[in-house]
């Protein structure tokens, strides 16, 4: 027998898992995906084009299994030297038309932003990136989503600091401060949690600082977000063969 293995038996060469985004509405969730996509092994460096909102998606997981039916996301993927990513960045929900005076705000329904954040935590992640703007620091959706994800059992997160390119040095800090500690007030390792600042824009342009950046990002996640234990199965049922 040579020592190659038969074609049904052979495994991806690295492992796969998938992250979701968390944060405020525009804080350059999208835009990082995109970056974190554009940047890698085989990956070719281009800017997101754009186009009308993704309909209705099922993500898959690795195994085969909808991670979250009938919700809208749009799915991003990279890769790094050691593992594969697909990154789920919520889409916007159309806002519904309830009743008056249902939902969590008097009249309306509820907040969008909030749906999104729910979204991300039923789809059973194996990390998260918390996406902060260094422009704006923490805001109601920040904290809004953690909770949610939180609430969803995710437990591993690294946070990108976007749109560092507009702030000083001082005010990066300042928002990590604050970051750091939202994230000790929902039960996390605040001070041993990556904080990347980043600037995806930059990145998409080329930039080579803030490419760089992104790069350090993938690192990061590589580092921190530990591989999930998944039962191995068989790919044809009865058979044995895996």
């Amino acid at each position: 027998m040579s020592g190659l293995s038969h074609p049904c038996t052979a495994s991806f060469p690295v492992p796969h898992l998938t992250l979701g985004t968390l944060g405020h509405s525009g804080h350059g969730k999208t835009t990082l995906a995109a970056a974190l996509a554009a940047h890698g092994p085989g990956a070719v460096p281009r800017r997101p084009q754009p186009g009308p909102e993704p309909g209705p998606a099922t993500a898959i997981r690795p195994e085969g299994h909808p991670v979250a039916r009938r919700q809208r996301f749009r799915c991003f993927r990279y890769t790094t030297d050691t593992r594969r990513y697909t990154v789920l960045d919520p889409a916007p929900h159309p806002a519904p038309h309830p009743e008056p005076g249902t939902g969590p705000h008097p009249g309306g329904g509820p907040a969008p932003r909030a749906r999104a954040g729910a979204s991300v935590a039923r789809s059973a992640l194996d990390g998260a990136l918390l996406v902060v703007s260094v422009r704006e620091g923490v805001r109601a959706g920040t904290a809004e989503q953690l909770a949610l994800a939180r609430r969803g059992g995710l437990a591993h997160l690294v946070v990108a600091l976007t749109m560092a390119d507009a702030g000083s040095d001082g005010l990066s800090e300042r928002v990590e401060r604050q970051v750091r500690a939202l994230l000790a007030a929902h039960g996390l390792a605040a001070e041993n949690l990556p904080a990347v600042r980043v600037s995806a824009r930059r990145a998409l342009d080329g930039d080579p600082r803030w490419t760089g950046s992104i790069e350090a990002l993938q690192d990061a996640v590589d580092t921190y977000v530990p591989l999930p234990e998944r039962a191995q199965r068989p790919r044809y049922p009865g058979t044995g063969v895996r």
